[in-house]
C-alpha cells in the first residue's frame, strides 16, 4: 500500500487583512478553515474556484491565495 501524499497548506489573504489557513489535498480540492465560526470550512474544486466569482459580503470576495511560509 503506498503512502497518499500530503495536503500541502497555504494562507488565504481576506479583503479586510485577515488571514485565513487552508490545504490543498491530492486531487486539487481545497479546504479553508474559517477561524471565526466553530466548525465551518471552505471547500473548493481548486485554489482558483475558491476566490472566483465570489459576491460582495462573502468573506472571501477579493481574497488572495498566499504560498504557506513558515
Amino acid at each position: 500500500m503506498s503512502v497518499p501524499a500530503p495536503a500541502i497548506p497555504f494562507l488565504v489573504r481576506l479583503a479586510d487583512g485577515r488571514t485565513w489557513g487552508a490545504a490543498e489535498f491530492p486531487g486539487g480540492f481545497v479546504c479553508v478553515y474559517h477561524p471565526d465560526e466553530i466548525n465551518v470550512c471552505t471547500i473548493a474544486t481548486s485554489a482558483d474556484a475558491l476566490v472566483t466569482d465570489r459576491t460582495p459580503g462573502d468573506p472571501l470576495y477579493g481574497a488572495i491565495v498566499e504560498q504557506y511560509e513558515p
